[in-house]
């Protein structure tokens, strides 16, 4: 199988992958590059030429270490360049009942998204079953195969904003790199981190990031809810450099340094930075990083209730990301502030081994499995995870 390549844009960096499948099914990283920016702040670019600098940087590392040409890329969408529209849709299949074949599941797709009106400046980036109903039995299984006499549905169909593509792609031609597909981030990440099994009733990811925090809903292998928080990793530091009248470097520092729910008595620390030094106590910082992670905590539990997530059911969730995950001690006091349990799950992986490289492994993961389930014999194709099974073509420009 050949090997794939992905783009990951993220709020501080770019990321590019370039890898292929194992004949066990593991996945293989040939070349890894990496370069910071200022990324995207909600659903704008702060600094566009950052960016075009950033995505040719880490392309070209990802060339050079590969030692293979990069051609074209699977493009990640953060949730703040992406809008969900969920479609029912009921389809009769004729007059007397029969099988379901592929192309009456294509259909009934094709029909539930032209029930719907595609958001101004938005195209449609891929459109995934949550669920089947057949004769009042409820599936997330195809229903090829099944004699019946209508099949209906639910869909989740995903919009990605032209200008966020047309704004990558600009950087693209210097390369002469073309956007194959364009892939939910959410979407990649959470059905790499939760079991199958666990999102056969709703799961939820939370990837706190380093400017904002996106929550996602997943039924079985569809996005059936998806939020933005303005708020990340950048602001427990900009809060310090605030607070303590230092510098954001040296908040930063101390930031990464802080560990949650530590007895730090009446220790101190010295913040430094190149023109300074300052002597600050350990539980002003502690003070300072909890209230906001508290807050953002709040924010977190205020969206979870308006996307109808009901916490009494007990869904799995998930934490993922660099912008808390990395301070040590964040996600035993994330769980306390909210009430409820929360998994961490980042896949092992031999480098870049850490939550801020989730959504770039989810995206590399989910492109090459769907393209081994294209690549094999429909007999094969059969036993693939159901995910792979629902997945259908992805739609550009």
């Amino acid at each position: 199988m050949k090997p794939a390549a992905i783009l990951d844009i993220g709020s501080s960096k770019v990321v590019c992958l370039s890898g292929s499948v194992l004949d066990k099914g593991g996945i293989v990283v040939h070349g890894a590059g990496v370069s910071g920016c200022d990324g995207f702040l909600l659903d704008t670019f702060p600094d566009k030429q950052s960016l075009h600098d950033a995505i040719l940087d880490a392309i070209q590392k990802a060339e050079q270490e590969s030692r293979t040409r990069i051609r074209d890329v699977a493009l990640t969408v953060p949730a703040s360049f992406s809008k969900l529209v969920l479609s029912d849709q009921t389809m009769t299949l004729g007059e007397h009942a029969r099988i379901v074949d592929p192309a009456d599941v294509d259909r009934l797709i094709e029909l539930s998204f032209r029930k719907i009106e595609t958001p101004a400046g938005y195209v449609l980036m891929h459109s995934t079953p949550v669920f089947f109903l057949v004769d009042g039995v409820s599936s997330s299984e195809m229903p090829q195969g099944i004699v019946t006499e209508e099949i209906s549905g639910l869909i989740a169909h995903m919009f990605v904003r032209e200008e966020y593509i047309e704004t990558v792609q600009n950087a693209l031609d210097d390369l002469g790199v073309e956007i194959s597909m364009c892939i939910s981030a959410a979407l990649g990440e959470a059905t790499m981190l939760i079991p199958e099994e666990e999102r056969v009733r709703p799961a939820v990811l939370i990837d706190v990031g380093y400017r904002q925090t996106d929550i996602c809903v997943i039924e079985n292998a569809a996005l059936t809810a998806i939020a933005t928080i303005p708020m990340g990793g950048y602001q427990f530091a900009s809060d310090l450099a605030f607070g303590l009248d230092v510098t954001q470097q040296s908040a930063e520092q101390a930031k990464r340094r802080f560990v949650f729910s530590l007895d730090y008595g009446d220790k101190t620390e010295i913040l430094r930075s190149e023109s300074a030094s300052k002597r600050v106590e350990n539980r002003t910082i502690a003070y300072i990083i909890e209230a906001r992670a508290s807050d953002l905590a709040a924010h977190i539990r205020e969206e979870l209730d308006r996307m109808q997530v009901n916490l009494e059911s007990r869904p799995t969730v998930y934490l993922s990301g660099g912008g808390l995950l990395m301070m040590r001690g964040s996600l035993e006091f994330l769980k306390k502030e909210l009430g409820f349990p929360i998994k961490r799950d980042m896949p092992w992986t031999p480098r870049l081994s850490s939550p801020n490289y989730c959504s770039a492994f989810g995206a590399l993961n989910f492109v090459l499995r769907a393209n081994r389930a294209e690549e094999r014999p429909a007999q094969e194709k059969q036993d693939e995870k159901r995910f792979l099974q629902k997945l259908k073509d992805f739609f550009m420009k």
